[in-house]
């Protein structure tokens, strides 16, 4: 049984009559036959009789003929529904995000992403670049929107770029920064690595750090006490004012920059709420 089989069907019998159906259907009378008697013989029964002027539709006949209408019916509806569905997207999205991220663009980015989609239910979870990754190659999340660089070989888009910089009270004077109490924020092994690299290929003593907090607005906090400085992306100060940043540069003198990366799978585009996020953003960054 396809769709054929029901315009046939249905033609047959608004027509009552086999040869006005076979000029409905642009067919030839013996091809019309043969495709009756072959639906015959698939369901096991007999459709139609034949009167002298026509057809009568047995029992049988009337039974399938009210289920190819119903199956009609309900081909329709699951096009429109999908139809509907790639206009207005629907369904979960997914998203881990870093926590920076998550701070200072997400607010914004979501509240304008649920006007324009309505229908889809959004999920996030912010936290450190290298725990939410990780959560994202288990497959716990749709998106993953995470800073540094990662072993990703699907989809990706770069997002932003913050310069690091050095956080202080008052102006730092570059060349004695090992001097100056340094208070470390304890963030993901990927920032602390590129903050190692860049401090020992600047200097030879390590930082004198007098205080330790895996909290960032702790960090920032004493830091606009004057109880020391800190090593930060640029983003990070602008809710706290009265601070100084210094920005970082590498020995060939070019900005030390902290990249943040969109990944997603290949197959994004087979969910309808994933590719409408993944168009959202490539128009916004």
């Amino acid at each position: 049984m396809d769709n054929k089989d029901i315009l046939l069907l249905k033609t047959l019998y608004e027509e009552k009559n086999i040869t006005h159906t076979a000029k409905r259907l642009f067919l030839s009378q013996p091809a019309l036959t043969d495709r009756l008697k072959r639906l015959e013989a698939e369901f096991g029964c007999t459709l139609f009789l034949r009167q002298p002027r026509g057809i009568q539709f047995t029992s049988e006949g009337e039974l399938l003929y009210r289920y190819f209408l119903q199956a009609e019916a309900s081909y329709q509806k699951i096009q429109d529904t999908l139809s509907d569905a790639r206009i207005h997207p629907a369904g979960t999205l997914s998203i881990a995000c870093s926590n920076v991220f998550a701070k200072y663009h997400m607010p914004r980015i979501l509240t304008q992403f649920r006007k324009t989609y309505p229908r889809i239910e959004i999920h996030m979870k912010s936290g450190f670049s290298h725990d939410r990754y990780r959560d994202f190659l288990e497959g716990k999340y749709h998106i993953c929107i995470v800073r540094g660089e990662h072993n990703w070989n699907e989809e990706k888009r770069l997002l932003w770029q913050d310069p690091l910089c050095a956080f202080s009270k008052d102006s730092l004077n570059m060349d004695l920064l090992p001097s100056y109490p340094y208070i470390h924020y304890m963030t993901d092994p990927l920032f602390q690595n590129v903050l190692d690299d860049w401090w020992y290929a600047h200097y030879k003593k390590p930082p004198f750090t007098i205080i330790e907090t895996d909290a960032m607005d702790t960090c920032l906090k004493m830091v606009q006490e004057g109880l020391g400085f800190t090593l930060l992306s640029r983003s990070c100060g602008q809710d706290t004012p009265h601070i100084h940043p210094t920005v970082l540069t590498t020995v060939e003198g070019k900005l030390l920059l902290r990249e943040t990366w969109m990944f997603y799978r290949h197959n994004y585009h087979l969910l309808t709420s994933v590719k409408a996020f993944v168009d959202f953003m490539k128009e916004k960054y």
